[in-house]
């Protein structure tokens, strides 16, 4: 049932100024990747430095940025405040590479300060599906939001190396690659000068709590508590079923399945574009034609994808078929995609809009430590039992525990309904 409420047409504004600014963010948050080895020959330090270096400062500034002030940014200021200085944190360092990139110190700053774009970009996606899209549509714009990013990261992983050929310098590859960050911030400024329509007035509680008072009850709750675990259960799948898979596709057996790089970049196409940018929209498809706001299914179908693919990617009647092994990484792939969908969806939908951005942070903050986790054991594993079992087996038991997970946080939910019910 479409609502009888009237949204005004501004949102699918809104909608497209997130969905470049993930791409533009992305793009210059993964371009790099591909060019590790030359970055490491720039600065005359060992590819191992050079990975810690450029990879491992954006995850945790992007998780301090979404836990403590992304959210209450965003629910203060607004979505499009919010996007500009999520972009300016992406472009401005990407800009600057040539003058700052020559040394390890400019090179750490500058990539922090691009973590913290996705940390603030990220926490504009609950407050748009809360706030300015109806019930019959928070799916759609969930997903598109959410196959934004993988839109984007595709995009960086597969044009850092072309522009490198072209320019052939990483720190002009960058500034080439800044231009869509630009482009969308000068988008989000013109909306952000445009006279604004009025949202539909959000109910408040019936005994009239302040927003921080609102903020505080939703921060201690049981259904916070329980979201955050399977944020990180979610997060954990994704960064380890994203990062990892490649190198165990390359890897020679018995510590990987045997293809050799190139044909490992082949194989992860189909994960890295087809999951990566259908799954979410599939998610949203479900939520609003499938089960009509029903996270509780489409939560489940996410983790059990997850589950039962990434475990069959521990038997090697899988491994050696390319075809059975490409169908089982896009499933899996297909799995993460839509529980990390599915998050934002039931965020905007279960708090009140004066704070979904925070509570969005909160959520994302938090367990996006669950990757930082997942990569670290998996390193741990691997060299402990030079096989990729073990964080395979894993993955497949956290997103188990996911699956469980849901349950709980479903009964959460309806705890709170019913309470917010008898107490109207």
């Amino acid at each position: 049932m479409k609502d009888s409420i009237q949204y005004p047409r501004f949102r699918w504004l809104i909608l497209v100024a997130v969905i470049i600014a993930n791409i533009g963010s992305s793009i210059t948050g993964l371009a790099v990747a591909p060019v590790l080895p030359q970055i490491a020959e720039s600065l005359h330090i060992n590819l191992g430095l050079a990975s810690n270096l450029v990879l491992t400062p954006p995850v945790f500034s992007g998780c301090v940025i979404m836990l403590l002030v992304g959210g209450a940014i965003c629910d203060r200021y607004g979505v499009l405040f919010t996007i500009i200085l999520g972009l300016l944190c992406a472009a401005v360092p990407a800009s600057l590479m040539p003058w700052i990139g020559n040394s390890t110190t400019g090179i750490f700053w500058a990539r922090i300060a691009q973590g913290a774009s996705g940390g603030f970009l990220f926490t504009t996606m609950g407050p748009v599906i809360g706030l300015w899209f109806p019930t019959h549509q928070k799916g759609l714009a969930s997903g598109l939001m959410g196959a934004s990013v993988a839109i984007g990261s595709s995009a960086g992983v597969v044009t850092g190396p072309i522009v490198f050929e072209l320019v052939n310098n990483w720190q002009t590859m960058y500034v080439w690659l800044s231009g869509l960050s630009w482009v969308s911030i000068v988008f989000a400024v013109i909306l952000a000068m445009m006279p604004k329509p009025k949202l539909p007035v959000q109910p408040r509680p019936a005994d009239g709590a302040s927003d921080s008072t609102i903020f505080k009850r939703a921060l201690f709750s049981p259904l916070t508590m329980i979201g955050v675990l399977i944020t990180f259960a979610a997060i954990y799948g994704t960064q380890c079923l994203y990062a990892l898979t490649s190198t165990f596709l390359a890897a020679a057996k018995p510590v990987g399945a045997g293809y050799g790089s190139m044909t490992a970049g082949q194989l992860m196409l189909g994960l890295t574009l087809f999951a990566g940018v259908v799954g979410p929209i599939v998610s949203g498809l479900l939520l609003d034609r499938v089960f009509h706001g029903n996270t509780k299914v489409v939560f489940l179908i996410g983790f059990g994808l997850t589950c039962v693919f990434v475990y069959l990617l521990t038997l090697p009647s899988i491994i050696d078929r390319i075809p059975v092994l490409e169908a089982t990484m896009i499933l899996a792939g297909f799995g993460v995609q839509i529980v990390f969908s599915t998050i934002f969806y039931f965020i905007a939908k279960a708090y009140a809009p004066q704070v979904v951005g925070k509570i969005t942070g909160t959520w994302m903050g938090i367990g996006n430590f669950g990757g930082v986790v997942g990569l670290y054991i998996a390193g741990v594993t691997i060299k402990s039992e030079g096989s990729y079992h073990t964080t395979l087996m894993l993955q497949s038991l956290v997103a188990l525990v996911g699956f469980i997970l849901v349950f709980a946080l479903a009964a959460a939910h309806k705890r709170k309904t019913n309470t917010q019910a008898a107490d109207a």
